[in-house]
C-alpha cells in the first residue's frame, strides 16, 4: 500500500530490530531499539493535509512524524504515533499533531478495507501517542489538565507520553505507562 520512500528502514540488531527516526524540519534524529520483527515505521508527515479541501485552522491539516505499526510476540498489535519535534510547540499543537497521524492511519485503514476488501484490516491495534520533545510551557499558569500523569495510558492524542529529546528510546518505552 505504502510507497517506500515513506518508510523508514528497519536495521537488524543483536535479537531485535531499530529504526532511525530523522525529523528533517527540526534536524533531530531519534533510534527507536527493541522493534519487534513485525513492524513498519511511516514517515506520516508525508501524507500531505488536503489543502484544497480544509480551512486553515484548529491545525487539521497537521500531521504527527512518525507512526509505527507493530505487532509483538505476544501477539499484541500496536500503533505508536510519535511527534519528535522540538523548541516552541506547545502541549496543545503536539496534540493536533498526533491527531492528525491517528487521522492518516484511519485512512489507511479505509483503503484496506475497501480497496483490498479485507474487512479486518488494522483491527484489534491498541494505539499510543508519544511526544519525545522538549515543550516550553509558560510555568506561571497552572496547568488544569495533567501533562504527562504518571502511570497514565498514553492511548489518547491530548494524553500523550512526553519523552525528553535523546538518541535512542526503547519500543518498550513507548507502549507503557
Amino acid at each position: 500500500m505504502l510507497k517506500p520512500d515513506v518508510q523508514v528502514a528497519l536495521q537488524s540488531g543483536q535479537r531485535r530490530l531499530s529504526a532511525k527516526l530523522t525529523d528533517s524540519q527540526s534536524n533531530t534524529t531519534v533510534e527507536v531499539k527493541g522493534l519487534p520483527h513485525d513492524s513498519i515505521v511511516i514517515k506520516a508527515d508525508c501524507f500531505k493535509g488536503p489543502f484544497a479541501v480544509f480551512k486553515k485552522g484548529l491545525n487539521i491539516r497537521k500531521r504527527a512524524d512518525f507512526v509505527i505499526v507493530s505487532n509483538d510476540e505476544r501477539g499484541n498489535k500496536w500503533i505508536i504515533c510519535i511527534e519528535t519535534k522540538g523548541g516552541n510547540k506547545t502541549r496543545a499543537k503536539i496534540a493536533a499533531q498526533l491527531k492528525g497521524a491517528k487521522c492518516f492511519i484511519s485512512y489507511c485503514k479505509c483503503i484496506g478495507k475497501s480497496f483490498w476488501e479485507s474487512e479486518e484490516f488494522l483491527d484489534g491495534y491498541e494505539y499510543r501517542f508519544v511526544g519525545i520533545t522538549d515543550l516550553n510551557f509558560n510555568r506561571n499558569r497552572r496547568q488544569t489538565q495533567p501533562f504527562d500523569p504518571a502511570g497514565e495510558l498514553h492511548n489518547r492524542p491530548n494524553i500523550f507520553k512526553k519523552l525528553p529529546q535523546r538518541s535512542t528510546v526503547h519500543f518498550s518505552k513507548l507502549i507503557h505507562p
